[in-house]
């Protein structure tokens, strides 16, 4: 097919722009049959998904067999005007824009999207000391927080976190991976550092994001942060996935943030936030009972020069009818289609960073973090919210039995385009007409717990945190939960995610109860009078000695299959660590993990100086 033909054959329609463009510069695969062949098939996007994306003929390249699927196992995130992730669905879901004035304390009227109390921290939770907090950027302090809400979400701070091991037995292998935000803080202290009266700064390097959470955790997998601008969380992603198949984490936390801390950072329609998601192998996650939120299939990555036709050093210039343009941008998002292993008759909804440029404002780092949780909670949900191509909320029909799909893409200022293709997961022995989203929504989980509470003797129920007013805060956000209005979890169920999902510090409250009533009443008598509770703060733990004994194992194992829950409880209270999920394991109660509240933080005013800083 020489240009001329090329040419008539886009002027009719029987070639689309990046079909043409690459024939003309020479590209293969371009089109996917003989030159001479037919002129490839036009799928139409159907009325009732305004934003669909059907890929216009075949995918440029070969449909590769896609990697082992990955699933997204835990989210949190802090968007403004959202301070969880339900808040933020609420947002999306009603299409509530964010747009403000800055908020009390913060210099400027600049119009914007900002979250509130930035300059609070609980160092304390984390074991920093407040003058060094005072000095870690407040992106960092808000990510710490971010990353350990996810980690919590997906059930993984205590045993559970150990038990993730790589090839070599390393336990912990956990790789962090962040979109890195601005260096504000570090301007905002220059600014008063002098040689007459020098003071302690801030560390400028934005490696310390991933790297402190990573070593705080005892975390052994990568930990390395990523700048390209708004698509920083995608690219992370994409090495995040990349780490995953070679094997050099058993999972990976992927996230980003960004701040507007110095004056300059706050252009009209700049925007914050933080958002973080924990990953797992599909495999890997169902043997270890996680709850899934969605599936990640495929990534690319790539770069789009910003003017495609300036010169440079080694490289000429060309003019062509056609538009290289269109088919530079469809390169990197036919290659994530690839990657996910789908071809022509693929139907994927596109999100983008003006998707939620209403929510957040052009975040930076935040914005790839967004678009994320956004697709995940369309798909959780199956609603398609509203947005620059959708006026209002709709139910998420499928058009055929493939699962529903979002592609995720954004590409940063300088030009690295990055895109995320994602597909709901349907559990074992459903189908995408039968399977509900309750599997993520608390009240979800059934109680299928085989072990004492089903032989009458009552259930155990743990908690733990670092203080004793952590412990109280704590335990007043299930007492809310449970006797709240919502649907809550089974008792079973709720107990067992706390046993083995989450992590046994040094203050301590454990109660044995025949059901959630009950419970309800012994967390507010708790709150309310602050005992029994048992604090280790000052050693004293396990005073016995029996974590030493090589018999302690099989002693724990007698009392709990003899439904002696009153005795464990005193055991764990005392300081004895016990591993509540081999326990379960070992007597037919599979590991669950189901929605639960976070962990209180307790938050304080750090900033430089011991300056109030901005609200």
């Amino acid at each position: 097919m020489d240009e001329k033909e090329v040419l008539t054959r886009f002027k009719n329609g029987d070639l689309d722009r990046a079909q043409a463009a690459a024939l003309l510069t020479g590209a293969t695969g371009a089109v996917g049959t003989a030159a001479t062949g037919p002129a490839p098939t036009v799928l139409q996007l159907p009325h009732a998904w305004p934003d669909l994306e059907v890929v216009e003929g075949p995918v440029a390249g070969p449909v590769v067999a896609p990697a082992e699927p990955v699933a997204v196992v835990g989210m949190a995130g802090h968007y403004p005007g959202a301070s969880d992730l339900a808040a933020f669905w609420r947002r999306v879901r009603a299409g509530h824009g964010s747009a403000s004035a800055p908020p009390p304390g913060r210099p400027g009227d600049e119009i914007g999207h900002y979250l509130e109390r930035v300059q609070d921290f609980d160092p304390e939770f984390f074991g920093i000391d407040a003058r060094e907090a005072a000095l870690m950027d407040p992106q960092e302090r808000l990510f710490l927080e971010t990353a350990w809400e996810v980690l919590e979400d997906a059930g993984c701070t205590g045993g559970r976190l150990d038990a993730l091991t790589a090839a070599d037995g390393t336990p912990r292998s956990v790789g962090v991976f962040t979109g890195a935000g601005s260096g504000d803080y570090a301007l905002l202290a220059a600014r008063t550092w002098t040689s007459e009266r020098p003071r302690p700064m801030p560390r400028g390097g934005r490696w310390s994001l991933p790297n402190r959470f990573s070593s705080l955790l005892g975390l052994t997998g990568p930990s390395q942060s990523v700048d390209t601008e708004q698509s920083s969380v995608l690219v992370a992603l994409h090495l995040a996935l990349a780490a995953l198949h070679r094997g050099e984490c058993a999972a990976a936390l992927v996230g980003g943030v960004q701040l507007l801390l110095h004056p300059a950072s706050r252009r009209p329609g700049a925007g914050e936030g933080v958002g973080a998601l924990l990953l797992k192998p599909l495999a890997r996650a169902l043997a270890d009972g996680d709850s899934v939120h969605c599936l990640v299939r495929g990534s690319a990555v790539g770069h789009i020069a910003p003017d495609s036709t300036a010169p440079g050093p080694g490289r000429r210039s060309r003019t062509t009818t056609a538009d290289p343009a269109h088919a530079a941008e469809q390169r990197v998002p036919q290659a994530a289609l690839r990657a996910a292993g789908l071809d022509a008759s693929a139907a994927v909804v596109r999100e983008d960073a003006a998707s939620v440029r209403a929510l957040v404002g052009e975040a930076g780092a935040a914005t790839g973090a967004a678009s994320l949780t956004r697709a995940v909670l369309q798909l959780r949900h199956r609603v398609l919210a509203p947005g620059p191509r959708r006026a209002e909320a709709e139910t998420w029909e499928r058009a055929d039995a493939a699962p529903r799909r979002i592609r995720v893409g954004t590409c940063g200022a300088g030009g690295a385009d990055a895109h995320v293709i994602l597909e709901e997961y349907f559990p074992a022995g459903t189908d995408a007409d039968t399977a509900t989203d309750a599997g993520h929504e608390i009240g979800a989980a059934t109680d299928t717990d085989p072990g004492p509470t089903a032989a009458g003797v009552g259930e155990l129920f743990v908690l733990s945190a670092p203080t004793p007013a952590h412990l109280a805060a704590t335990a007043r956000r299930f007492a809310e939960l449970l006797g709240g209005p919502g649907p809550v979890p089974p008792l079973g169920a709720l107990a067992r995610s706390l046993r083995t999902g989450r992590s046994a510090m040094d203050c301590r409250f454990a109660a044995v109860v025949g059901d959630t009533a009950e419970l309800v009443r012994v967390l507010e008598r708790f709150v309310r009078d602050g005992t029994p509770c048992a604090d280790l703060r000052d050693g004293g733990a396990d005073p016995l000695g029996l974590a030493g004994a090589p018999e302690t194992d099989r002693y724990l194992t007698a009392l709990w299959r003899a439904g002696r829950l009153h005795q464990l409880c005193g055991l764990w209270l005392s300081g004895l660590d016990v591993d509540w999920a081999a326990l379960e394991r070992a007597h037919g109660a599979g590991t669950v993990v189901v929605p639960l509240p976070a962990s209180a933080f307790l938050r304080v005013p750090l900033w430089l100086g011991g300056e109030e800083g901005p609200a």
